[in-house]
């Protein structure tokens, strides 16, 4: 840690006379006189005598003591520590006082923060620890918080369905979606209201607090082909108290599709109309129970459609009609599970059913259904979301190739 010379010196000798030799180089060496001898070589010391002073603690500095308001970035640095004998230090910050706060990066020279929500002036402390490898420093700076004052009302991001939207499902949930928490305490099943021709819609009302979306799910599907008002009323507020001014827009639903959870940006992204027609027909047939082969199954839940699954569904059907083959297997070797992971989509069970030759959506689903293990595929409880695609290619033997998939993750 402290570096020091020795010094070493060879005097000739002359004959008579006295040589003194200065030594330079350390700390503490002093000028060694000695006299002539024989052997006309001076003995001197060898530094020995250099003293090495003692290792210094270092001097921790978290700074000024700061105010911050909820919300607002807080920075705390530490580059005024320092070192007296110039050693290099490393840093570890930690909070000592108040609510829970992550303090990321705690090991650099500083720190920054995002001062807490707080409803009153809240104190925070953190400590600063510097050592130098041996010896450390500590120095606290403490952090008073003040509530944000915040006058502005909750501002309206997205909702759905979209205004004037149409073809909307039926099994739809409205949701609301704001730029800030929502209190808790204000969302009732008054908040939102979906009406008919005037007649409400029963339904209930529900909160995400990680999304701050509002949403209301009926009890019973919408009917097809109509008209709604959605209403967004002005009771609710943000955590200052700041109340919503209200909103009400319409949306049209479409035809009478049975499509179980399947969100409305699902359907808007890759449901077409086969897909809508086939979704349907394998929830009305797990909406009852059945017979499969020698197995029974019991009515189960509806599946929802998955932008994923539909796309490994297209992947093997296209690779089928294109190849002129019918397995289960891919061109490439893959099975159903590695088609389904290479979508990124994280399943824990899958299941496919393929086949050749039908025309229609229906056709297909009523073999598949009449076939006992590709009918067992159908009614599996353990699956939750499905997708399917169908791809035609006049050179093939069967011309056109159709795959279902299924999964839960």
């Amino acid at each position: 840690m402290h570096n020091f010379q020795s010094v070493t010196f060879v005097l000739i000798f002359l004959v008579g006379t006295i040589l003194t030799a200065c030594g330079g180089g350390g700390p503490g060496n002093e000028a060694i006189a000695t006299s002539s001898t024989n052997s006309g070589l001076v003995d001197v010391t060898d530094g020995s005598n250099i003293i090495d002073p003692e290792n210094r603690a270092p001097n921790a500095d978290a700074g000024a003591e700061q105010n911050a308001i909820s919300g607002e970035t807080v920075t705390i640095d530490g580059a005024a520590s320092f070192d007296p004998d110039g050693d290099t230090l490393s840093f570890y910050w930690q909070q000592t006082e108040g609510d829970p706060i992550t303090l990321p990066d705690n090991r650099n020279s500083s720190i920054s923060f995002v001062a807490p929500m707080v409803a009153a002036p809240s104190q925070y402390r953190v400590q600063l620890s510097v050592s130098d490898g041996a010896l450390s420093g500590t120095d606290s700076v403490n952090v008073l918080v003040f509530p944000f004052a915040d006058s502005v009302p909750p501002g309206l991001v997205s909702r759905s369905p979209k205004i004037n939207e149409a073809g909307v499902a039926t099994s739809t949930v409205v949701t609301a979606t704001f730029n800030e928490p929502i209190a808790v305490s204000t969302v009732t099943d008054e908040s939102f209201s979906i009406n008919r021709d005037n007649i409400a819609v029963a339904g209930s009302v529900s909160y995400n607090a990680e999304t701050f979306t509002v949403s209301f799910d009926p009890e019973a599907e919408l009917e097809a082909e109509a008209e709604y008002t959605v209403t967004l009323n002005s009771g609710l507020e943000d955590v200052a108290g700041n109340r919503y001014g209200g909103a009400a827009w319409a949306f049209t639903t479409g035809s009478h599709y049975n499509l179980g959870q399947t969100d409305q940006s699902t359907i808007d992204t890759c449901m077409s109309e086969a897909d809508k027609q086939m979704l349907t027909r394998v929830n009305n047939a797990r909406q009852q129970a059945r017979i499969c082969g020698s197995s029974s199954y019991v009515a189960t839940s509806h599946l929802a459609w998955h932008c994923s699954l539909e796309a490994a569904a297209q992947r093997h059907s296209t690779d089928m009609a294109d190849n002129n083959f019918f397995s289960h297997t891919g061109s490439d070797g893959s099975n159903a599970g590695q088609r389904v992971s290479v979508t990124g989509y994280p399943w824990h069970a899958w299941g496919e059913n393929i086949a050749a030759g039908y025309a229609t959506v229906e056709s297909v689903v009523t073999g598949w259904l009449d076939s006992p293990g590709h009918c067992g595929n159908i009614m599996n409880p353990t699956v939750t979301e499905m997708g399917a695609a169908s791809t035609s290619n006049s050179s093939s033997d069967f011309q056109i190739y159709w795959t279902q998939v299924f999964a839960d993750r």
